[in-house]
């Protein structure tokens, strides 16, 4: 009969029978079947009979509590008769016992239904064992993580200056500014003793001391890594006091002090090193102190700087734009603003060109987009390496770069875009063995104050001349020579070739200019 109360055909019936019998032999969950009033075993999957090790019939006539262990047989009885009455139930974290004396937790959902007019009680059992452990590891963890916490919390007075020091710390912006944390906060955790901080030097190896304390130099200013046996090593090296053990050879005096120096290493990578110096320490208790104080020291220098080089990194990708390298529009709205503010208190011009690569979309058709990228990564290589470190060269979106250059005058920018524009004509760029052609640009520049006091105004003013050098024909240099404020606009255009760099009497030049009056441009 189905559950609507409509009895069922044979066929029907049967095929219903077979689903069912399938479903249950398949289940990779276990499922029992119990007399509903006895609580006894009726029935059981292959899933559940591996999972407890039992053959079929050494399950079948068993009753529900005799699978758990005996501490738990009142429960399991009280539970079952909870769910006679209820008709379902659900646990967490119930034992089972398997043929083999092993304890598995699980999940367990009970359902009570009618088969016959008799009431039968299906339990799906879910092994969760490797849940649990799991998860009483994570809270082990974290308890053992709380302990710490506590540990720490109950230091005495050094430990408290710690977590100040380690509260300065993320507060600062720069290695420079934690740095000078770090010798003032050193310098009251170790007042009786010297100190120094170094950090690793771009390339690994060697080191530079940036901090100090407590006395006067007593470590080289820079030193090759080899020469640390903690950095050699990987981990603290001691020299106790009388000359016993083996010295670093950083120390510029091998003299009775003892020395101790600790590796700032995260995840494998050298960051830097705490070197120590003390003079009169005899007790081991006082030299365990001091050494317990100076790696707790390290423990927070070390995840400062990390977190600084980390911070440092991500801000650089955030900048940069990643098939050049230069750096992107972002960066641009942001330093152009610096720049212009810093140029308007000095009074000092700034320069800005804007740059189009000429026909880049017939390119990227006739090359394919890999060329296209390779032209790009080309052309960037050649953007930063003709500039000064003062200048500011960005990929502005698509094929159009913009170049700023601090403290230059409109002529001064004008003849350093040319020469930039020659060095990118005489790319012989090859993408695939194939030789990819003359690369040209249209360039447009402008200078501040004359053009514009702000990142727009002198923005608008590099497009617009850029667009009057396209509209010229391409691969040219057009200046903007409008007065900032004035209605006419007076666009100069260069044409091909003319670098700038040998004394010219006169050169081809096109002259346009707008006029409130007229209703364009005039030539």
């Amino acid at each position: 009969m189905r559950s609507d109360g409509v009895p069922r055909n044979g066929s029907s019936l049967k095929a219903s029978e077979i689903r069912y019998r399938r479903l249950f032999e398949t289940a990779k969950d276990g499922i029992l079947i119990l007399d509903g009033e006895s609580g006894i075993v009726v029935d059981a999957n292959p899933y559940l009979e591996n999972l407890l090790g039992y053959a079929h019939d050494e399950l079948v006539g068993r009753a529900l509590w005799e699978l758990g262990p005996d501490v738990h047989v009142a429960a399991s009885r009280e539970a079952f008769q909870r769910l006679q009455v209820t008709e379902y139930a659900r646990y967490e974290n119930l034992p089972l016992e398997t043929k083999g004396k092993e304890f598995l937790e699980v999940e367990f959902i009970s359902n009570v239904y009618l088969v016959d007019e008799k009431r039968v009680i299906q339990c799906n059992i879910r092994d969760i064992t490797e849940r649990r452990r799991v998860a009483l590891d994570l809270q082990a963890a974290n308890e053992e993580m709380a302990a710490l916490v506590v540990t720490l919390q109950e230091r005495d007075v050094e430990m408290q200056q710690l977590h100040r020091l380690s509260s300065l710390l993320q507060a600062c912006n720069t290695q420079g500014e934690a740095c000078r944390v770090i010798a003032l906060m050193a310098g009251e955790l170790f007042a009786k003793q010297g100190g120094c901080l170094a950090v690793v030097k771009p390339g690994g190896s060697e080191l530079e001391v940036v901090a100090q304390w407590g006395r006067p130099q007593f470590v080289a200013p820079a030193f090759p890594a080899h020469e640390c046996w903690a950095i050699r090593r990987g981990q603290p090296h001691e020299v106790e006091f009388a000359g016993g053990g083996l010295p670093c050879r950083h120390y510029i005096e091998q003299d009775q002090s003892e020395h101790l120096c600790i590796p700032l290493m995260v995840q494998g990578e050298s960051l830097g090193l705490l070197s120590f110096v003390s003079e009169g320490v005899t007790s081991e208790s006082a030299r365990h102190g001091r050494r317990n104080l100076a790696l707790a020291l390290g423990e927070a220098v070390k995840l400062s700087l990390y977190n600084l080089r980390l911070q440092a990194r991500l801000r650089e990708q955030a900048n940069r734009d990643p098939l050049t390298g230069l750096f992107n529009r972002r960066y641009l709205e942001d330093s152009l603003a610096r720049e212009l503010h810093r140029a308007h208190r000095l009074r000092e011009p700034i320069g800005l060109a804007m740059l189009d690569l000429d026909f880049f979309k017939q390119f990227n058709d006739a090359f394919g987009h890999e060329a296209g990228d390779h032209l790009l990564l080309q052309v960037g290589q050649v953007l930063g390496s003709a500039l000064r470190q003062s200048d500011i060269a960005c990929r502005y979106g698509g094929e159009e770069f913009v170049l700023v250059f601090p403290n230059t005058s409109l002529p001064d920018t004008t003849r350093r875009v040319e020469e930039i524009r020659a060095l990118v004509r005489g790319l012989a760029l090859r993408h695939d063995d194939r030789l990819l052609g003359a690369i040209t640009l249209s360039a447009g520049v402008a200078a501040s104050p004359d053009h514009g006091t702000t990142a727009r105004e002198l923005l608008a003013a590099a497009d617009e001349a850029m667009y009057a050098a396209k509209r010229g024909g391409r691969d040219r240099l057009v200046s903007c020579s409008r007065t900032h404020g004035a209605a006419d606009t007076a666009i100069i255009a260069q044409e091909p070739g003319m670098s700038g760099r040998s004394p010219v009497i006169g050169t081809p030049g096109l002259v346009r200019w707008r006029t409130p009056h007229s209703q364009g441009e005039m030539t």
